[in-house]
Order: structure tokens, then C-alpha cells, then sequence
């Protein structure tokens, strides 16, 4: 009994230490083969690294700081032979984290903004009376004379505002190009509010944005509004993708960046391929629906055609989040891992990964104070101010990204206030998003699409993915797609695959050697019992006579002496034994049970 107790043991060990190296092979070991193998890419190469990877290299395991500091144009631009905004900004970011003073590359950052022509600006006036009312207001602009006009009964406008002012559409005003530098002081017999708003310049549509302050007045009041628009350049021109990695990193180091807002909102169309609205959630904690319900075939973004750049992109400002669309990124990006623990071999985009969606505060020192431990909350500046929050300078630091640690906790906005719908039990959201809500606890919030049951192919019940073509990483599948599409499963995925069927064959092979090691001596009876007294309904073959041991040599049959044998009386036949029934069977195999337990 005691043998069996130890085989038991060894048998539980074995089988947990197995499973367990299973586990981890799918889990943690993709972070850490991840960071491993970006450490052996780039220690020792800083010098031969690009700009960009040497920002990534810094921001996600903390190294190439002084080569990145030599890529500079004096300590101000990146790269030196020709500085660009995006470069710069990226750079502050990191060099800022890894606690180096970047005041001089701010310097020339700000520098490089310029006032954006392709923005149009609205100013509306809405007089708080009665239908039916008219409103006496004016307007005072840099040239010192008082402008009147009249917001009439049907809230339409009528008078001479002056030359930066022109009635549009009846209902606003449109502000002249050449004013865009005035500040607007309007006031009004009644109570009244006035808003700025804004419209890309030949838009060919009636989208308009509203500034996301409103001033009002009582009667006779006044208001101000300024019309702020700014930009960073390349040359002359706005740069879209260098004004939102720069106005990011410029908010993240306390600068007011709300003239660049209305560039980067009204422009986005324009420039879907930079993800703008994983930057816009960081600045103004807005557009977070918008950009989740981005991500394709729910596992990655792919605005510019480089799945693992733009993932990192979009899942930026999730840092200190852990949400749905996170999750499936993380579990396609475990798929296409390659071998040595890289993605694609790219050294940026295996740091940006990493920086995104597996960050490590390597910058944090044990002596600062962690915002999250001590019971608050990291987010943007822009979501602790929504929720009329207090930045807690002191713990900030622990916060990862371009986070700060904020006094209140953000909640999620129910379905509904996402533009979303509650699918019932066992229903998917086909052809759209699945985003997180406040109400969606035991059900899915389904954004931009139906909710359905989604009808699987064979491709994606044997893990694959149906694809015009498979990428580098991944194999053919022989298993079918519902449209003309060939179904692709990662490489890396496929030897996990074996990997974890080689383990679970031996797993098997223990438990029979072992079992047959416990119970060999039942075993032995049970296959003598079956092998002798098992046959269906036959007799037993009775056994040849044995020969009496001989002196010489072998006695063949036929050669044996004869022997006269006195007569005697008939030999009856002997019994026939009843071959054992299905009932002893039944009792062994029961006997052997309760000797295993």
C-alpha cells in the first residue's frame, strides 16, 4: 500500500509540473520571450539602431539613452540631419521618462507651431428668452468700435457685425480668416450664452464641432471669445501625425494644447491612417467608442497596413486598463509571436508592443509612491478633469505613459450613452464591436453593428483565420472559409499545438505504466481469468499428458517406449467446467476498483 501511496505522489507531481509548464508557455512566457528577445536585439547595437528604435528601445526596457541623446541636433531636435516634430516629441517622451531635462527640445517643439488655414470658425449667439423675443446685442473687436446686431424672435440674426464678422445660414456668424487673432466681446440686453464652432475648410458636408466650452452672461453681461487654432509644421505646412504625437507629449508635461485640438478633431478624416482617435481620447476623453469599435475581426488595428504598429498605437491610452479589446489583441499577438519571442523580427514594433500592452515601469524607483496601491486611480488628465478630479502630483510618476494619478475613479457610461445596444444570452455582435459599458456585466454592448449569432466556419473552429493570403508567420489550413478567402493558422500557434499534444500522449504513457506497475498482480489474474474461463459457451482444451522425465535425450513424439497396461474398467469423462460469467467478471473488475482506491 505504501508503494502505491508514493507512486500516487510522484504521479500528482508529475502531472501538475507538466500542465503547469503547459500553462505558462500560453501566459507569461509570451511577455517575458518577448522582452528577452528584444534585450538580446538591441544590447550592445544601440549605436546601430535607428532614431525611432532607439525611442521605443528606451521607453520599453531602458536602454540607448545616451545614443539616443547623440542622434540630437544639440540636445533641441530629432534626428539631427533632419529634425521632424513626430521624432522630437517621441524622443521628449522618453528621454523625459528616463528623467533627462528635455527643456531644450520643448523649446523648439513649441516653436514650431503655426496657425492652421484649413479650419473655418463660427461664432453663435443664443439669447435665453421667450419665443416670440427679441434680442438687442453688440460686439467689440480690436477696432475699438461697438458693432450692433439682433437676435430675432425666430432666433435668426440680422445686422453689421463688422468685417470679421458675416451672418451664415442665419443662425451664426462666420469669422473672417484675416481675424482669427481677436478676441470677441459680445453682450446682450437679455441673458444670453455665446460658443465658438468650427468646420473644415470645403468640407461638402454640415459637420460642425462645438468647442467644448460655453460662456454665459445675464443681461447687459459680457462674454469673450477667442478663436484658437494652431498647428505643428513640416516646412510650412501642418503636420497631422507630428501635432498629435506633440500635442500628447506637450500634456502629458502640463502645457495648455487646446488651440491644437480643433486642427487635430476637424482634420481626422482626413488622416484615418494615424488612428487619430487613440490620441483625441487621450486629450480630450472623448471619441473612446469611435476608436475601439476600429479594431478588426476583434484582435488588431490596421489603418496604415502595419497591424503590430497601429495595435500599439490604438491601445495606447489603455495602459493602466485592462479591457476587452486588449485582451483579444494580447491573444492574437501570442499567436503570431515568432519563435524567438520578436514580432516580425522589427525591433520597433516588438518595443512598441511591449511600451503599449505589457509595459513595465522600469523608471519608477522603490522610495516613490504608487498611485494605484494607495487606493487611486491612473488616467488621462483629460478623464480626471472630466470627472472634476485633482491630479496627485506625487504619485503620478508610478502611472505608465503619458497617465497621471488622479483622486477619483473613472466609471464606464452605460450601452446606451455609447451608441450601443445590449445583445441578449448566447447572441455575438456581427459586423461591429463589442466595447465595455457600465451595464454589460453578464452581456455584450454591440457598437456600429447587429446582434446575431455568428455562424462559424471550419477555419475558425480549428483556430484559424480566413485571409486573402497568410502572412510570413502563419501556415495554410486545409480547413475551409465561407468565402473565397484561405484559411491561415500561425506557425507559432501550430507548434504550441503539437507541443501541448506530445505532452498530453505522455501524460497518458505514465498514467498506463504507472497504473500497470500498482496493479500488476490483479492485472495478471484478471488476464488469466479472461484467458481461461472467458470463452463464450466453450470448454476448456484439457492439457497434453506430460512425459516422465528421461535420463538421455529428448523424446520426440511417436518415439515412445510402448507400455501394456493392465485392463481397466472405462474412464469417465471428466467434467466440463462452466467457463466464467459475465457476474465474476463483474466482481473482479470490482475487487480491482477497490483496491486502487
Amino acid at each position: 500500500m505504501n508503494k502505491r501511496v508514493c507512486f500516487l505522489f510522484l504521479l500528482g507531481l508529475v502531472l501538475c509540473s507538466l500542465f503547469a509548464a503547459a500553462a505558462n508557455d500560453t501566459t507569461t512566457d509570451i511577455q517575458t520571450k518577448a522582452y528577452a528577445c528584444l534585450g538580446n536585439k538591441v544590447n550592445g547595437h544601440c549605436s546601430s539602431l535607428s532614431t525611432e528604435e532607439k525611442i521605443f528601445s528606451l521607453l520599453s526596457i531602458g536602454q540607448c539613452k545616451s545614443e539616443l541623446l547623440s542622434d540630437s541636433f544639440s540636445t533641441q531636435c530629432w534626428p539631427e540631419q533632419k529634425c521632424t516634430v513626430k521624432s522630437t516629441a517621441q524622443a521628449i517622451l522618453a528621454l523625459s521618462k528616463a528623467g533627462i531635462d528635455t527643456s531644450k527640445a520643448e523649446t523648439w517643439l513649441l516653436s514650431q507651431s503655426i496657425n492652421s488655414k484649413d479650419i473655418d470658425w463660427f461664432l453663435q449667439v443664443e439669447a435665453n428668452t421667450a419665443a416670440g423675443e427679441e434680442t438687442s446685442c453688440s460686439v467689440a473687436y480690436s477696432d475699438n468700435s461697438i458693432h450692433h446686431f439682433s437676435i430675432n424672435e425666430d432666433k435668426t440674426l440680422s445686422g453689421d457685425a463688422g468685417n470679421c464678422l458675416s451672418v451664415y445660414q442665419d443662425y451664426w456668424f462666420k469669422v473672417s480668416s484675416s481675424c482669427y487673432n481677436e478676441q470677441f466681446k459680445v453682450s446682450c440686453s437679455d441673458s444670453f450664452q455665446t460658443s465658438v464652432l468650427y468646420q473644415k475648410t470645403d468640407a461638402g458636408t454640415n459637420d460642425f464641432y462645438v468647442s467644448d466650452k460655453t460662456a454665459s452672461a445675464s443681461g447687459e453681461g459680457t462674454t469673450t471669445e477667442n478663436i484658437n487654432l494652431s498647428c505643428f509644421k513640416t516646412g510650412s505646412v501642418c503636420d497631422y501625425e507630428g501635432t498629435l504625437w506633440a500635442a500628447i507629449v506637450l500634456k502629458y508635461l502640463k502645457y495648455d494644447v487646446s488651440s491644437y485640438i480643433p486642427y487635430l478633431i476637424a482634420m481626422s478624416g482626413n488622416n484615418p491612417q494615424y488612428i487619430p482617435e487613440s490620441f483625441l481620447y487621450t486629450l480630450t476623453d472623448n471619441f473612446r467608442t469611435d476608436l475601439l469599435t476600429r479594431q478588426q475581426e476583434n484582435q488588431w488595428w490596421a489603418a496604415s497596413g502595419d497591424k503590430f504598429y497601429d495595435t500599439a498605437v490604438a491601445l495606447l491610452p489603455f495602459q493602466n486598463e485592462d479591457i476587452t479589446e486588449k485582451a483579444n489583441s494580447k491573444a492574437w499577438l501570442s499567436g503570431v509571436q515568432g519563435a524567438d519571442g520578436c514580432w516580425q523580427d522589427n525591433i520597433r514594433n516588438t518595443a512598441f508592443i511591449l511600451y503599449s500592452l505589457w509595459t513595465k515601469n522600469i523608471n519608477v524607483t522603490v522610495t516613490q509612491k504608487n498611485c494605484e496601491s494607495s487606493n487611486h486611480f491612473c488616467m488621462s488628465s483629460a478623464s480626471c478633469s472630466g470627472i472634476s478630479g485633482t491630479e496627485l502630483t506625487d504619485y503620478s510618476q508610478s502611472c505608465l505613459g503619458t497617465n497621471i494619478c488622479c483622486d477619483r475613479q473613472k466609471v464606464l457610461a452605460s450601452c446606451s450613452a455609447q451608441g450601443g445596444k445590449l445583445c441578449s444570452s448566447g447572441e455575438q455582435c456581427l459586423g461591429g464591436s463589442d466595447i465595455d459599458a457600465s451595464d454589460s456585466l453578464n452581456s455584450i454592448c454591440c457598437v456600429s453593428g447587429t446582434c446575431g449569432v455568428q455562424q462559424q466556419t471550419a477555419c475558425s473552429s480549428s483556430g484559424g483565420i480566413c485571409r486573402d493570403s497568410c502572412f510570413s508567420t502563419e501556415q495554410f489550413s486545409s480547413s475551409s472559409c465561407s468565402s473565397s478567402q484561405v484559411c491561415c493558422v500561425s506557425s507559432s500557434a501550430s507548434q504550441k499545438s503539437s507541443g501541448s499534444l506530445v505532452i498530453i500522449l505522455l501524460v497518458i504513457l505514465i498514467v498506463l505504466a504507472l497504473a500497470g506497475i500498482i496493479f500488476r498482480k490483479k492485472l495478471r489474474e484478471l488476464f488469466l481469468k479472461f484467458k481461461f474461463g472467458g470463452g463464450k459457451g466453450k470448454a476448456p482444451t484439457t492439457p497434453s499428458p506430460r512425459f516422465p522425465p528421461t535420463s538421455s535425450s529428448r523424446v520426440y513424439p511417436g518415439l515412445i517406449p510402448r507400455t501394456i497396461i493392465p485392463q481397466r474398467a472405462p474412464a469417465t469423462r471428466a467434467p466440463v467446467r462452466k467457463p466464467a460469467g459475465r457476474d465474476e467478471v463483474s466482481d473482479v473488475l470490482k475487487k480491482l476498483k477497490d483496491i486502487g482506491k
